[in-house]
């Protein structure tokens, strides 16, 4: 456990952002920043400034809001059917009680944000403009660096990018190629050498499921089916599983199809769950399935949350093929937690799962993932071992506090080190970190 101290000593960790819990449609963002937030209450005086919008778009009421022990206090979106376009006018009373936070706390304040672009990072820009040397401003990619067409993106980037960029003292990154990317973007801003670049792999906090559900030959039979008896799945079919945010981008009709030829294959019963929140293409999917005369063998299961380390339990196998890069795959990772093996594309690469031989990472070919499915179905139990072996080594969400302090500990020091060596006046809080003194 992280070293608590009084609320009155400890250092402020300040989240601000467009959205969060119980958000959850919003996907893997949404539950890691609350995981964040969990992990540095035990070190950080804790404060979150969020939105006020439900993923549905309509408003959440409470103003302030606990979430697992979090306080989140909320403030009015402006306009809230423009945020359906990804655009969110946050009133600014938001920046001026993160600046109030700030003026009234006595130690250097990690301000950590997951957008790019919008009003959310423009506020953290103009804290950091203003307190200076006392804002440790985080970044978390949370696979928003792709390059998508639009005047209002490149005017925003165009305006402001360079100078956020600037403003930013640690980039966290969750897998190898997230981590090229935000170089290449650094670089592309002039910032390379200005705040450093950080692999923080995804991580699985809670306890889904416990360890009397797995034996020495991986999952315990006797369970799976108590589980697939529960939600009227066949005991005896092969069941792989999708989950997510249902929308043309995760890659759900090619998901689909590589289902479909593997069962033209199989000699066993098999049946796709597909599972997550309509973003606007259930419609289209519905249709895809009923063109294949796919019903019996395909089911599509909205609005899950809580019960999905279950369905991800009863489930043989894991697939996940979107056609842009998703660094953020946390259902790949909570389903390796359950035992159950993965299956993606390169676009949704995790750190360690190949090396480990917990899944497998290809460039997406229909051929190539049947292929994969079919050798997966021949060495399940070992697969379903190796995959509870490596999400508790290396995806295990106590690691992740003491690995998410040191790295902003690092940060700190490295920004103190860079404004000495230019000569630049540090402020009254300088020769504390969060509250420690560095040479201790």
């Amino acid at each position: 456990m992280l070293n608590p101290s009084s609320s009155e000593q400890r250092p402020l960790y300040l989240q601000m952002t467009h959205v969060y819990a119980p958000a959850w449609g919003y996907g893997g963002p949404v539950r890691l920043m609350l995981d964040y937030a969990r992990l540095m209450g035990q070190a950080f005086r804790v404060m979150v400034l969020s939105g006020d919008l439900h993923h549905d778009f309509t408003r959440i009421p409470q103003k302030f809001d606990d979430q697992d022990g979090v306080t989140v206090e909320r403030f009015r979106v402006h306009l809230p059917r423009l945020a359906r376009k990804s655009i969110y006018l946050i009133s600014p009373r938001m920046w001026i009680r993160a600046a109030s936070l700030l003026r009234c706390s006595g130690h250097s304040t990690i301000v950590h944000v997951a957008e790019l672009r919008g009003l959310i990072p423009l506020y953290a820009l103009l804290l950091k403009l203003l307190f200076g040397e006392r804002v440790l401003l985080v970044h978390s990619a949370f696979g928003m660096l792709h390059t998508k067409p639009g005047w209002r993106r490149k005017a925003h980037d165009l305006i402001f990018m360079k100078a956020f960029q600037r403003s930013v003292d640690l980039r966290l990154t969750q897998n190898d190629h997230e981590f090229a990317a935000y170089q290449t973007f650094s670089r592309a801003y002039g910032c390379i050498g200005q705040g450093g670049i950080a692999l923080l792999p995804l991580h699985v906090d809670a306890r889904p499921l416990e360890g009397k559900h797995f034996g020495p030959r991986g999952k315990k039979e006797e369970s799976v089916r108590e589980l697939r008896k529960k939600y009227g799945i066949p005991e005896d079919a092969l069941v792989f599983m999708f989950l997510g945010r249902l929308h043309a981008d995760k890659g759900v009709l090619r998901t689909i199809e590589a289902f479909l030829e593997f069962s033209k294959l199989s000699q066993q019963r098999t049946l796709l769950l597909i599972i997550g929140r309509d973003d606007g293409f259930q419609g289209q999917i519905d249709r895809f399935i009923v063109e294949r005369e796919a019903g019996k063998r395909i089911h599509v299961i909205n609005n899950v949350y809580s019960d999905r380390f279950e369905y991800y339990f009863l489930s043989d196998v894991f697939l996940g093929f979107p056609t842009i890069f998703e660094e953020t795959m946390l259902a790949s990772v909570e389903a390796l937690t359950c035992g159950t093996p993965i299956i993606v594309s390169r676009e949704a690469d995790i750190p360690f799962v190949e090396r480990e031989g917990a899944g497998r990472v290809l460039d997406f070919d229909v051929r190539a993932v049947v292929a994969t499915m079919v050798a997966f179905v021949d060495d399940l139990p070992r697969l379903q071992l190796r995959a509870r072996e490596v999400a508790i080594r290396y995806f295990c969400g106590s690691k992740a506090g003491y690995r998410l302090l040191d790295l902003f500990q690092k940060a700190q020091v490295e920004r103190i080190r860079r404004g000495a060596a230019h000569g630049e006046h540090m402020g009254k809080s300088s020769g504390k970190l969060f509250g420690v003194d560095i040479g201790k």
